[in-house]
């Protein structure tokens, strides 16, 4: 299927920019178009007439902090951006996050709300874990009732470009599990799990953007090489079944992926270890 793209933010010009930035330029965002791209500067950014001050609680700082940013709703308005589409954040280094532009289309103050958050070099954000996370990322609002259907997964950091296409489902054909399975079956649902959870780090059948961790199915799944007792803990706390000082998978929580959603994701890598592509 063709990969399309569409513009992030189609009020900013060039002209705001005082020139074009470098791909490598950690103070610039990147936003494919077809086979081009434009670049948007922070200093750009943060002199918008649209940038508020956002307080939240911080899903991955653990804390309540207050963030310029700009509503992501307001970069599509007049942009042809399908609510059925994805959009695809490549952060620097080499995470891959796939989020449905359906949430971040939302612009009511009663549901989730998607904010692109600019780091102001006045006043640089505390460090995650040692490491800066600016200077763009994604934070969230929404009501108490609501705030579930915006996990930790959602909150990307460290943006250096961002993609609108196809949902991942439809890009890479090598993911999808078998034709005629029931849509409301473990597997199906394990296959929507495992894109919001598993693809933003992990390819599969060799098929993906991320570059981060294994491939989840070659030369072989970790259904096989592990089973599922000890894929369990893997997920929930990586440490406790193999440690060492530089790992970089987080342990995922109940709150991201429930009991229930864990049991569908192995069901999933259970049925696409029988559908292997060649190992290179």
């Amino acid at each position: 299927m063709k990969h399309w793209l569409i513009t992030l933010a189609g009020w900013l010009t060039c002209a705001m920019l005082g020139g074009t930035a470098h791909a490598a330029d950690a103070t610039a965002l990147i936003i494919n178009v077809g086979a081009q791209h434009r670049t948007w500067a922070r200093d750009a950014l943060l002199h918008d007439p649209r940038m508020a001050d956002v307080t939240v609680d911080d899903e991955n700082l653990k804390r309540r902090l207050t963030f310029k940013a700009i509503p992501v709703s307001e970069f599509f308005k007049g942009q042809p951006a399908s609510p059925d589409a994805s959009a695809t954040t490549a952060a620097s280094d080499g995470y891959v996050s796939h989020l449905p532009m359906r949430l971040l289309l939302a612009d009511r103050a009663d549901g989730p709300r998607a904010w692109l958050a600019v780091e102001d070099p006045a006043a640089p954000w505390p460090m995650l874990k040692g490491q800066d996370i600016g200077p763009f990322r994604l934070i969230w609002t929404a009501p108490a009732d609501k705030a579930a259907a915006v996990n930790e997964s959602l909150w990307t950091y460290n943006i250096v470009r961002i993609d609108v296409a196809a949902l991942p489902g439809a890009r890479f054909a090598a993911i999808r599990p078998a034709a005629g399975l029931p849509a409301d079956g473990a597997v199906m649902r394990g296959f929507a799990v495992f894109q919001r959870v598993c693809f933003s780090c992990h390819t599969l059948n060799r098929a993906g953007d991320a570059a981060l961790g294994p491939d989840l199915n070659v030369p072989y799944s970790p259904v096989e090489y592990l089973g599922d007792d000890k894929l369990r803990h893997l997920i929930r706390n990586p440490q406790s079944l193999r440690w060492w000082p530089n790992a970089r998978m987080s342990a995922i929580d109940e709150k991201t992926l429930s009991d229930a959603q864990l049991n569908d994701l192995l069901a999933y890598l259970h049925h696409m270890a029988q559908r292997k592509v060649s190992a290179p």
